[in-house]
């Protein structure tokens, strides 16, 4: 078997475990506020395993999740059967290139996710373009911390990170590239990841809207 198909197992098989700590800490509080303001039809991109399902509020008439990672997926899969199924699909659209129209969705969410996509410029374009006017992005990640010696240690052990992490990045300034992409940011919280490491603790959480004009 490659040895990126090995990883794949291996992060698919230990991911709910490993995040045990920090979304009973924080992030399932965090997860039920942003996902509150969800509405319409959504699209989650990097569904992973699916800890956001049980924060879906009613309002929300239409779930896709897309999540590229075979391995990931079947874990997705076994959990929709228990979620929520009459309004919800799986697929395996890569965040760069989600095979719907333009417009399609009133809600995108994006939770522990961009640090990972292959590219943050292209992956937010494509939000964007699929968000109707008005329509909405509810996101939580984290970034490039704030505090000069944790950043120079996030460029020393990125590249072994990102192999054993599921390619995720350790120095994203996801806030300046979501607004870079023509959002306007509505809301913004930062706050630390309770018990994860000092390089990965840095999180923004917030909405951004999609301007009612076309962006040029």
């Amino acid at each position: 078997m490659p040895i990126k198909k090995i990883r794949s197992f291996l992060i698919a098989k230990s991911y709910d475990y490993a995040m045990r700590s920090t979304e009973k800490n924080c992030l399932q509080k965090w997860r039920k506020e942003l996902l509150s303001h969800a509405k319409g039809d959504l699209l989650e991109i990097g569904a992973g395993t699916g800890v956001n399902l049980p924060h879906y509020p009613e309002a929300v008439t239409r779930i896709i999740l897309s999540e590229p990672d075979q391995q990931m997926r079947k874990n997705l899969l076994r959990k929709t059967k228990k979620n929520q199924k009459d309004r919800l699909d799986v697929t395996h659209w890569d965040a760069e290139a989600i095979e719907m129209p333009d417009a399609s969705f009133d809600t995108i969410v994006s939770t522990l996710v961009l640090c990972s996509v292959s590219s943050l410029e292209n992956s937010l374009q494509e939000i964007y373009r699929l968000l109707r006017p008005n329509g909405t992005f509810l996101f939580l990640e984290h970034i490039i911390s704030n505090h000069q010696p944790t950043r120079n240690w996030q460029h020393r052990i990125e590249p072994f990170w990102s192999f054993c992490a599921g390619d995720c990045r350790l120095t994203r300034d996801t806030a300046t590239a979501i607004h870079s992409a023509g959002f306007r940011i509505e809301q913004l919280t930062e706050a630390p990841m309770t018990g994860a490491p000092a390089f990965v603790r840095r999180t923004i959480r917030g909405t951004a809207k999609k301007s009612l004009t076309t962006k040029k």
